[in-house]
């Protein structure tokens, strides 16, 4: 796609930030950080410091907002970042970020929203079952979206992927000027349509339907030529007694489709039998019914939501999703004990392929979740997953099985989060993790955060040992000294955080960070 300068849309919206009539609303706001840490190891000498890494670094932000007239909207932001993906340079440097120019119209119910946009992610678009579209950072492009015109809620996206291009990406001795030129122009493209309209008075039949096309542009005679994936969906649900019935559909079209397997079944499969109707090898379909509820006050509701899933072994989506091959069925079972805060969950879930490879996953989920009084909470489930393979004519069975426990209390003034996990239970791997979280507010504007994990491995007992006072002296600064490794552990569910559940173990690091808005 032929473009305007990667500036062009940013000096449109500065130039509509600088010109608006009186009374019009501009907001300029921005935030920064300083981060610098010392280590024991990992640098050349014993507890050196260091402000500039992959892992340490000050960035900033200056944002301009504003709105000349009403439905008129200019947005502008730069940023100063530094990684070793950016620039290499002794501090971090300041470009262009993002920025999008906005008309917004609305009149008796019917109304547009539209976008001009730049290194922003304006991909999405409403999505059930199927999700044909995946959000994306970095491109720059058109969206317009309309509701209340012929019933209809619409949203139109042309867009390109700018961030492919990068003109300090070339090996050293090309022509990089006319090198440059060529590829600035060869960056890929995306379309995407969607269209949604609900019927009858009480809206219990909606219908959509989904288009997006991905076109492949950074080819040229000395490899790949271009090409195209193209993508058309159709979603329907009904509701009746206040259960929804959904169904959607979606075939893909590609002027280089992917391998053939021709000697596999293309029949729709409902609980592993053929139900001899044919589904297309570019297709996939996905069915559900949300939510079956059985039950009295007085005997407790259980609520039932099965879904069934089968894409072809020719499916593909450069934009979204799902993935091909394969054939699954899940089945979601909620009983609510009458009278008591207690929840069970059940999910009984298969689903395997035959075509690009051989395969067969069961899984069964079991949890309970409890509230008691004076806010105490209790979490616990058991998982048991059973894969089979096919290999040199044998099925092969693995079983991985996992079992977590968690409770939690919180109160005003501290907050406490005990969890457990037994993960590959029965198998050589075998691993249990254990996560302490403590939280202590000592005043309105000083706070303690302690975090303490620990990973027993079949030859090595593992730890992390975080400890963080965080001090917010104004609404817009926040201050933070901490030690340990804030890595390990990290999210909301400690025990299931990559590091621990790996092989991380305790690091001598202390950081200092400040956070500030203005």
């Amino acid at each position: 796609m032929n473009r305007p300068p990667p500036l062009a849309l940013a000096a449109l919206a500065v130039s509509l930030l600088a010109a608006g009539p009186a009374g019009a609303s501009t907001k300029i706001n921005g935030e920064y950080q300083l981060m610098l840490d010392l280590r024991k190891d990992q640098r050349v000498f014993p507890w050196d410091w260091f402000t500039n890494s992959n892992d340490n670094y000050t960035p900033a932000k200056l944002r301009i907002f504003s709105q000349p007239a009403p439905g008129l909207e200019a947005f502008f932001e730069a940023e100063a970042l530094w990684n070793s993906n950016d620039n290499g340079a002794a501090r971090p440097e300041f470009h262009y970020g993002t920025a999008h120019l906005r008309l917004r119209r609305e009149s008796g119910g019917r109304g547009f929203d539209s976008y001009v946009f730049s290194r922003q992610d304006r991909f999405w678009v409403d999505s059930y079952l199927l999700r044909l579209v995946y959000g994306r950072g970095g491109s720059q492009g058109v969206r317009v979206d309309t509701w209340g015109f012929f019933g209809l809620n619409t949203a139109f996206i042309v867009s390109d992927y700018s961030d492919q291009f990068n003109p300090t990406s070339f090996p050293a001795g090309l022509p990089r000027d006319s090198v440059a030129r060529q590829a600035v122009n060869r960056t890929d493209d995306a379309y995407i349509v969607r269209l949604r309209r609900e019927f009858t008075r009480d809206k219990r039949l909606r219908l959509g339907f989904t288009m997006n096309r991905f076109e492949a542009n950074q080819g040229d005679s000395l490899n790949h030529q271009r090409t195209h994936v193209a993508v058309y969906g159709y979603d329907a649900r009904y509701r009746v007694l206040g259960t929804d019935v959904s169904l959607e559909y979606a075939e893909s079209q590609s002027e280089r489709p992917p391998l053939k397997f021709p000697g596999t079944s293309n029949e729709i499969a409902l609980f592993k039998r053929s139900t001899g109707i044919g589904l297309r090898r570019n297709a996939v379909v996905q069915a559900e019914i949300r939510s079956v509820r059985l039950g009295t006050s007085r005997a407790g509701f259980l609520n039932v939501t099965p879904i069934w899933w089968q894409r072809g072994s020719e499916w593909q989506n450069a934009i979204g999703g799902p993935n091909r091959d394969e054939t699954g069925f899940l089945l979601n079972t909620v009983y609510l004990l009458p009278q008591r805060a207690v929840t069970y969950t059940n999910n009984y879930r298969w689903y395997g392929n035959n075509a690009t490879t051989h395969y067969d996953d069961r899984e069964v989920y079991n949890e309970i979740y409890v509230e008691f009084v004076n806010g105490f909470t209790g979490k616990a489930y058991y998982r048991n997953h059973e894969t089979f393979r096919e290999n040199a004519g044998l099925r092969i069975r693995d079983v991985f099985n996992e079992w977590f426990a968690e409770l939690q209390v919180e109160s005003r003034l501290a907050k406490l989060v005990v969890e457990a996990k037994s993960k590959d239970i029965g198998r050589p791997e075998h691993k249990q993790l254990y996560s302490v979280e403590t939280a202590v507010n000592l005043t309105d504007k000083l706070k303690v955060y302690n975090r303490f994990t620990f990973g027993n491995d079949a030859s090595i007992l593992r730890k992390g040992i975080f400890s963080q006072l965080q001090f917010r002296p104004a609404g817009n600064t926040e201050m933070y000294l901490q030690y340990g490794p804030d890595y390990i552990g990290g999210g909301s569910v400690p025990v299931d955080e990559g590091n621990l559940q790996g092989s991380g173990d305790q690091a001598d690091i202390v950081k200092f960070i400040i956070k500030g808005n203005f």
